[in-house]
């Protein structure tokens, strides 16, 4: 009976370790599969506007997929999203909300090329998230605001006032209201303070450096 049991666990132990590796070869491929195709949206035109088709799309699968890549572009170079950035704001009312409320991340890391003010079609969906009372949405929500806060200046005074009533927050899971939310609202609040003091601190060093 031991030997069966005990090699029932190594036969255990063996598929999950096989189920790793197959998982990180997965994760390596996926990697090598977004950079070349934003290496392909740098030298295509038209790579841009089929992943947003792709990232509009009702399969999920195929939809998130599209918005990691757009993520990770907009990252690297959001000169090349920026002409599009009407037609990824419809993501934000997409019938899933996890691809709605991370739409966001693509569209903040836009605004330092802003130029045409853009940010105005989607500013009050972004204070409706950061006033949100579903925890995901508000999370996510504030993790953008550093870089709108930074990118727009004229917002800073009413994403400070949002965050500074972060201990009132109530975050419902139905119609259940979620223990310690204020709590929870606080700690996101505190790790953005942190981060606007931390790159407050890096430019004011690197301008002492100059």
């Amino acid at each position: 009976r031991y030997i069966v049991e005990k090699t029932q666990k190594n036969q255990k132990s063996f598929g999950l370790t096989l189920m790793k590796i197959e998982q990180i070869f997965r994760e390596f491929e996926r990697a090598l599969e977004n950079e070349y195709y934003m290496e392909l949206a740098k030298k295509e035109v038209m790579t841009v506007p089929l992943l947003i088709e792709v990232f509009l799309d009702d399969d999920y699968a195929n939809s998130l997929w599209a918005e990691q890549l757009l993520e990770c572009i907009s990252g690297e170079n959001p000169k090349l999203l920026y002409p599009f950035f009407e037609y990824i704001a419809k993501g934000l009312d997409s019938k899933n909300s996890y691809l709605a409320w991370n739409t966001w991340k693509i569209l903040v890391r836009l605004l330092p090329v802003d130029s045409d003010n853009k940010f105005e079609l989607v500013k009050e969906k972004f204070y409706d998230a950061l006033l949100s009372h579903n925890l995901p949405e508000f999370s996510i929500a504030c993790d953008c605001a550093v870089p709108v806060f930074y990118s727009k200046p004229n917002e800073q005074e009413r994403i400070l006032n949002i965050m500074k009533k972060s201990s009132e927050k109530k975050f419902y899971l139905g119609n259940d209201e979620l223990k310690n939310s204020g709590k929870m609202a606080e700690e996101k609040v505190q790790i953005f303070l942190e981060r606007i003091i931390n790159d407050k601190t890096k430019a004011e060093n690197n301008a002492l450096l100059i």
